[in-house]
């Protein structure tokens, strides 16, 4: 059965479920996901998974991002984005050394209010629903890590900066407490994601494309699953284990450590395994099994 990753670069204006929706019809696959909502309103890189591949999503979302946005000194928005309705403004005016200043002290680890358009679950609800209902209610602050931040141009009132974050980083909440450290507003006018852990936007296919693109060719730019796990160290295994890996039968090995590792059988990646000690042996359990004999594909 076909299985891997599909690097998809989102056009702006469409749903992530969208982008799900098109290689379903482009591979006549059900079996397909994302790996993480990107917004309607930003583009760039957007993973797919197909088929057992969907067994990495949790593992994908966890993946650093870098993002390039430009954004508006000096205006808000409701919505935090160009997508909302100005509610204010600021008359006043930042500098280039202002900007870079503030900028500088979001880098490392910090506090982060959800905006209340986002698709974060309250209560089972999503918090843009709220939003449109007119309700706004309390969110928690969630710790987030900006790894680097960097400025590509400045030309008041408008900045461009990448931003390269953990998992859970609201690109627009950042943007919108940038300006208030800077005694002003500000507000994201266009985003883009490009680099989701070894995806890169520049390998990416446009989404826009994808039922332009002939099966066959859709199938040759799958990455194999391996490909979204590979900061888990790896262990390989003479393939006469093969079998008792794939069935899920405990197997020694001479080391342990102590951890989740990628399992593979020779050449074969099988899948992720448990590797543990018990009474001075060590031994490897597979926890997620992704290896299929009947796969040509990948």
């Amino acid at each position: 059965m076909l299985k891997g990753i599909l690097n998809v670069n989102k056009e702006k204006g469409i749903s992530s479920a969208r982008v799900v929706s098109l290689v379903r019809r482009a591979l006549n696959m059900k079996k397909v996901g994302h790996t993480g909502t990107l917004d309607l309103e930003a583009s760039g890189v957007l993973p797919i998974v197909i088929g057992k591949a969907t067994r990495v999503s949790d593992y994908m979302m966890t993946k650093d991002k870098v993002y390039e946005t430009e954004l508006i000194l000096g205006a808000k928005t409701d919505t935090l984005d160009a997508a909302g309705e100005i509610i204010e403004k600021s008359d006043k005016v930042v500098t280039k050394e202002e900007f870079l200043q503030a900028m500088k002290t979001f880098k490392g680890e910090i506090d982060q209010i959800p905006p209340m358009y986002s698709a974060l679950k309250v209560n089972g609800k999503k918090l843009y629903d709220l939003a449109r209902e007119g309700v706004e209610i309390e969110r928690k602050k969630r710790k987030v890590n900006i790894y680097d931040i960097e400025l590509l141009d400045f030309a008041f009132p408008k900045a461009t900066i990448r931003v390269t974050c953990s998992k859970g980083t609201y690109i627009r909440t950042l943007v919108d407490d940038i300006g208030e450290k800077l005694g002003t507003l500000a507000y994201v006018n266009e985003l883009a994601r490009v680099r989701v852990g070894d995806f890169d936007i520049k390998d990416a296919i446009k989404s826009e494309d994808l039922l332009e693109i002939p099966k066959e060719d859709l199938i040759k730019k799958l990455y194999p699953i391996d490909t979204a796990i590979k900061d888990f160290d790896k262990i390989i295994l003479d393939r006469k284990y093969l079998d008792n890996l794939v069935n899920g039968q405990i197997v020694e090995v001479d080391k342990n450590y102590g951890k989740i590792i990628r399992v593979y059988a020779g050449d074969d990646f099988i899948g992720l395994g448990n590797n543990f000690s018990q009474d001075g042996k060590n031994f490897l359990k597979m926890e997620k099994v992704f290896y299929e004999r009947s796969d040509k594909n990948i």
